[in-house]
């Protein structure tokens, strides 16, 4: 999730557990578990690889972000009992954090736990391109802040539009964003 590893990167569990003083098989249920959680990409008798994002795939998961968000935010009023680890979360000071923060707070105000579960997911899957986010639209960060306070506030149709730009937004940066996360030696076809 913190980019450790480049897109397309093999991840072998006997490598990964010498690196981590572990035995290989809690790696490799490991990586099954993020396999089925699609933060990993897994092809049988393949192994285990980095995903590799197209500007598509990276389209798919913006447009999916905010249709989730919109779904949280539909007439949901804010439960004044929000869980503590939402409300009283201390404040991450990247931009990365910042997203997963808001996001998943966002996802709180909805009743439905699959929506929660979703959302989390969905964070989860981002983590590793938001840094690129921010070297592509160094604007982001003021994009979440000016989020954030709609949300402290409150202002859910502001935060609802807003939401809805920065996605928007996020569109129209995808393939610098997918370019970013290449190594400059690899090829983006």
């Amino acid at each position: 999730m913190r980019g450790e590893f480049a897109p397309g990167d093999r991840l072998d569990p006997s490598v990964l557990a010498r690196d981590l003083g572990a035995s290989a098989t809690p790696v490799r249920d490991a990586l099954h578990r993020l396999s089925g959680e699609r933060i990993v990409d897994s092809w049988h008798q393949e192994g285990f690889r980095q995903p590799i994002l197209a500007e598509a795939d990276l389209h798919d998961l913006y447009e999916w972000a905010a249709s989730l968000l919109a779904l949280a935010l539909a007439g949901q009023m804010p439960d004044a009992a929000l869980p503590d680890r939402v409300a009283g979360e201390i404040r991450d000071s990247d931009y990365a954090g910042e997203v997963a923060r808001l996001f998943r707070a966002t996802a709180w105000l909805s009743d439905n736990r699959e929506l929660r579960f979703a959302v989390s997911n969905l964070v989860e899957r981002s983590h590793v391109f938001r840094a690129a986010e921010l070297r592509v639209d160094p604007g982001c960060g003021a994009e979440i802040a000016a989020m954030d306070e709609d949300f402290r506030f409150g202002r859910w149709s502001a935060l609802r539009a807003r939401i809805t730009r920065f996605h928007h937004r996020r569109l129209e940066f995808a393939g610098r964003v997918v370019a970013e996360m290449r190594p400059r030696e690899q090829p983006l076809g």
